[in-house]
């Protein structure tokens, strides 16, 4: 409630000054003075005012009137240490700290592992900072989300091939697949994803399977659907899916009979990534990787069920490099970043996806 404090100690005063017989001036006194009965009552007026002015403080303080504002929460720390996920910085490879010999393209991380592509085209992958080659595969292959699992399509053999990194690299079969001619089709078909129980997907223009190498190595047309789903890629939440009708992106699980069960409906994205708990997506917008982009300004971030929308945003004077970046744990997301005037030189950021701000940070050397 609001308090006119002024007309409070107005009205007061005036009741207690129409009580006052104020007395006459006394005489010149012949003795030492008494306090007279005016200064009692000036005394009387004082603690009126005082206890006045104590009500209308406590009534402000209960009643909700103009008061100071509640003290802000305090701001979540971002930690600027060197990230404990696999990443590519300046064309060297770190893991858990340790530089791992070559020069790098990139690295897609898996809980359990991690898969590098090395600037003379081959593929290596490893569990800590020991490296394994791929060896004899002419294609990308690509890593569950938990890191259990690569796989990959060969173009040399037109065979979909695949191993464990559980059990060291040992292979899991291999399936025949349709790859058309690249040249006509113009779509050559890869593998688009790889899930967590050993599911591979792969698509393109002359074929659309599921392959099945952990069950009974058998591979499902995926093609039989309408209208035809294409398979953007896997997180720990689902397979991102879109139709191909223009309508929405949203995540998925497939069956080993090749139907897929709708979950969350995504927003428009180009390019994506979830934190490893399945909670929050970060994006860029449809439209936003076109042409020759090599770094952006931000990322969108929010959770699954729509909640906490963000856009993480780097420090002033750098940009974002375009996917190079990754989720370290549930709530931070590293990425390499390059300056936004095109100078060379790259550093790390990391993100927060509860705070929805970003740090630079420290790297190995």
């Amino acid at each position: 409630m609001s308090v006119d404090l002024e007309e409070i100690l107005g009205r007061e005063l005036h009741d207690v000054a129409t009580t006052l017989q104020v007395p006459p001036m006394p005489a010149l006194p012949r003795e030492q003075p008494r306090p007279s009965h005016g200064f009692r009552n000036a005394l009387l007026v004082a603690a009126v005012i005082v206890l006045v002015v104590a009500a209308a403080v406590a009534i402000e303080a209960v009643g909700g009137g103009s008061r100071e504002p509640s003290p802000a929460p305090p701001r979540l720390t971002i930690p600027t240490t060197p990230p404990t996920t696999p990443y590519v910085l300046d064309g060297k490879l770190y893991v858990s700290g340790t530089q791992v010999p070559g020069e790098w393209w990139s690295v897609q991380s898996g809980t359990a592992a991690w898969l590098a592509h090395r600037t003379d085209d081959t593929w290596w992958w490893g569990r800590d900072a020991t490296p394994y080659e791929i060896q004899d595969l002419d294609g990308v292959p690509v890593i569950s989300p938990n890191g259990r699992y690569v796989a990959a399509v060969d173009d040399a053999t037109s065979m979909l091939t695949g191993f464990s990194t559980d059990a060291g690299g040992e292979g899991f079969g291999a399936a025949r697949v349709d790859l058309g001619d690249p040249a006509v089709t113009g779509d050559p078909v890869h593998v688009t994803a790889v899930t967590d129980d050993g599911r591979v997907i792969a698509q393109g223009a002359a074929a659309s399977v599921l392959w099945l190498p952990l069950v009974d190595n058998s591979t499902v047309d995926l093609t039989t659907g309408e209208p035809d789903p294409t398979v953007l890629g896997n997180t720990p939440a689902g397979l991102v899916v879109s139709d191909g009708d223009g309508g929405p992106q949203y995540l998925a699980d497939v069956t080993d009979t090749g139907g897929l069960a709708g979950k969350d409906v995504l927003p428009g994205l180009d390019s994506f990534a979830v934190s490893p708990d399945g909670r929050w997506l970060a994006w860029t917008p449809a439209g936003s990787l076109g042409g020759e982009v090599t770094a952006v300004s931000s990322l969108d971030v929010q959770q699954l069920d729509g909640s906490g929308r963000a856009v993480l945003r780097p420090p002033s004077t750098w940009a974002l490099k375009v996917g190079a970046w990754t989720w370290e744990d549930d709530d931070h997301l590293v990425s390499v970043v390059v300056h936004d005037d095109g100078s060379a030189g790259e550093r790390l950021v990391r993100c927060s996806a509860e705070a929805a701000r970003c740090v630079l940070i420290r790297s190995a050397t």
